[in-house]
């Protein structure tokens, strides 16, 4: 079975099960009714990353609300591809879940590995039919994609935790910024907010 019709497959299950509409679980478009801390005529905050650049956006609709600089993981040039390779994933993710407590100030989590992750992952045996099923149910719940997988996972934006703002990739895969700007954006977004990273 391939992985178009294992989704397919998938899908009708869950729909017959759930409830959801057909169409929109087969694209994977969860969506969270959950009102968000930052909006703008009705429009949900969205974060997009520019890898190559060291940049990321807080938009709300077509207003850039601030712009920050950033650090990645240790190898910036590629996508993360497994647990431990300090790489930054490249797609489409969420806020899973938020920390105010973390050691590196507050971090806000992204819901690595998504679904083409798994897909991947499946395609070249990294991950069984089972490990692709919860990071499937788990996407499609909007919630915390499972992190214990070959894949890895923990993966989010985060303040230095009061170290030295210095211009150079440290971090195991997460995005750092500024414990000011970690603490701007973590008060203006909410679990669900569109995360989108780019190369």
């Amino acid at each position: 079975m391939n992985g178009v019709t294992r989704r397919w497959l998938l899908a009708g299950v869950v729909c017959a099960l759930c409830g959801v509409p057909a169409v929109a679980a087969a694209g994977f478009a969860a969506r969270s009714d959950a009102s968000r801390p930052l909006e703008a005529d009705g429009l949900q905050p969205v974060i997009e990353v520019w890898k190559a650049d060291r940049r990321m956006e807080l938009r709300s609709g077509e207003e850039v609300v601030r712009e920050f600089r950033i650090v990645l993981g240790t190898e910036p040039r590629l996508s993360k591809n497994r647990r431990g390779d300090g790489r930054t994933p490249v797609g489409h993710y969420y806020i899973s879940d938020k920390n105010d407590n973390s050691r590196f100030r507050r971090f806000l989590g992204i819901s690595y590995p998504n679904l083409d992750d798994a897909e991947r992952a499946y395609g070249e045996r990294l991950i069984d039919a089972g490990q692709w099923a919860d990071i499937f149910f788990a996407n499609l719940r909007h919630g915390i994609p499972p992190w214990q997988t070959p894949l890895g996972g923990r993966v989010g934006i985060h303040g230095f935790g009061g170290r030295p703002l210095v211009p150079i990739d440290w971090t195991e895969g997460c995005i750092a910024v500024s414990d000011d700007d970690i603490d701007f954006l973590y008060d203006r977004v909410g679990v669900g907010t569109p995360v989108i990273i780019n190369q």
